[in-house]
């Protein structure tokens, strides 16, 4: 006698999926319509979304390929080759970091960002990574594209919008307006994920700030910066000071516009100038956070806020001896900063690269990406060789990652990495 069939409620099997990677639970929609249904149903989707920020965390590895294009005289010693960069996203689990930190990945084309039109990286925020393109002639011209990697699916552009870019000027004739740059978010109580746009209008001496809700894709413009983000007048769009999302709000190091400063000569800065800026994704307005009471003296480098666990952090380096990371226990309450660690520099290894003052100004960067459940790990992406350090407080262990990035074609680039904290979804780009 045949054993009977068993089956599961829909309530279990969605419990079960809800715990396995993406790729994993695309191949069941092509098995049963009740199995696709299920998958691309909202509560499931959000189900999915809170189990892989804690089960599944991943890093994006972003590369940066030089690819050598020999000169018109092909010169022996390549004095006349010029160099093409291709930047690429590729998303990798933390957990295999940790297993194996040295090893060489072969960067499929389809996370090459010359393949989707784009240029820049604007963030990630549950699963998707907003990517920002943009062209120069007489005008100023942007657009954005949103991609899930782990669906492997990526929209149409969308938010195209252009702006004279030598608009004229009774007082200030030709005067450039400043580039935009753009941060990405999500606004929880009514999930509509949004895009900022913002830069330092220098004819006005103030920011332009505007916001574009996905859906209706019109972009509005807001109230402008009460305090301006840290490099908000650089052409680059800086990873290190990029807006940080947390809990529907993007913040940013910022510092009063009119002092003037140099990103890598900080020593004259005024200390209690410092603030962090919060624009709350809901209401659309900003707030004002004070950092620590103890962050009372310059470091040579400008500090740099981050996310570790639920956390949002402030690090900076003290001294040229220490590291320091603080966190705001309670977000938005002032009063909640508390040191979570002072490591020295010796104890990373990175101590024999202080004594080189050119390095501390122009190089020196530290950033912390990802903290393990337990609280003993510490990933802190560092500049040197762009590659990370792996550090357990428990023991004060330290590991360097040694990660190679290859190109599939035949060519002799050099690949480099950086990293962001980044974890998969089956949110829908649309």
């Amino acid at each position: 006698m045949a054993p009977s069939p068993v089956f599961f409620p829909e309530d279990l099997i969605g419990e079960i999926f809800s715990v396995l990677p993406v790729k994993s639970i695309l191949r069941f929609r092509c098995l049963s319509k009740s199995y696709d249904t299920l998958i691309s149903h909202p509560v499931f989707v959000k189900l999915h979304l809170k189990k892989s920020t804690l089960q599944n965390p991943q890093f994006l590895l972003i590369t940066d390929h030089d690819v050598r294009i020999p000169g018109p005289g092909f010169s022996p010693d390549g004095s006349d080759a010029e160099y093409d960069r291709d930047r690429g996203i590729i998303p990798y689990s933390i957990r295999s970091l940790f297993e194996n930190p040295s090893f060489t990945i072969s960067v499929d084309p389809f996370y090459l960002m010359e393949n989707k039109g784009c240029s820049r990286i604007v963030g990630s925020c549950n699963g998707l990574i907003c990517l920002a393109g943009d062209s120069y002639d007489e005008y100023q011209k942007y657009w954005l594209r949103l991609w899930n990697p782990a669906t492997r699916i990526i929209s149409p552009t969308f938010g195209y919008f252009h702006e004279e870019c030598n608009p004229r000027d009774e007082d200030i004739p030709f005067l450039f307006d400043g580039y935009y740059k753009f941060s990405f978010g999500c606004d929880n109580s009514t999930d509509t994920y949004k895009v900022v746009a913002y830069r330092y209008n220098k004819r006005q001496r103030r920011s332009n700030v505007r916001i574009l809700s996905l859906g209706d894709n019109v972009w509005r413009d807001i109230e402008s910066f009460p305090v301006d983000p840290i490099l908000l007048d650089s052409p680059c769009q800086d990873f290190e000071y990029d807006g940080l999302y947390f809990r529907s709000t993007i913040n940013w190091l910022a510092i009063p516009n009119e002092i003037d400063y140099n990103v890598y000569d900080t020593k004259d800065i005024p200390v209690e100038q410092f603030v962090i800026v919060s624009l709350d994704l809901m209401t659309e307005t900003y707030n004002r956070y004070l950092l620590p009471r103890d962050f009372d003296e310059m470091p040579h480098r400008i500090p740099t806020i981050c996310l570790l666990g639920d956390s949002l952090c402030f690090s900076y380096f003290y001294k040229k001896t220490d590291f320091i990371i603080w966190q705001m226990k309670k977000f938005g309450v002032e009063d909640s900063w508390t040191q979570f660690l002072k490591v020295s520099c010796h104890n990373l290894q990175i101590d024999d690269d202080l004594s080189d003052e050119h390095f501390i100004k122009y190089s020196l960067r530290l950033e912390p990406l990802f903290l393990s459940e337990d609280g003993d790990t510490l990933v802190l992406d560092y500049c040197q060789d762009f590659q990370a350090i792996i550090y357990n407080r428990r023991n004060n262990r330290v590991e360097r990652t040694n990660i190679t990035a290859l190109r599939r074609i035949n060519d002799d680039g050099i690949g480099r990495c950086t990293s962001k904290y980044y974890f998969e979804s089956l949110v829908s780009v649309f």
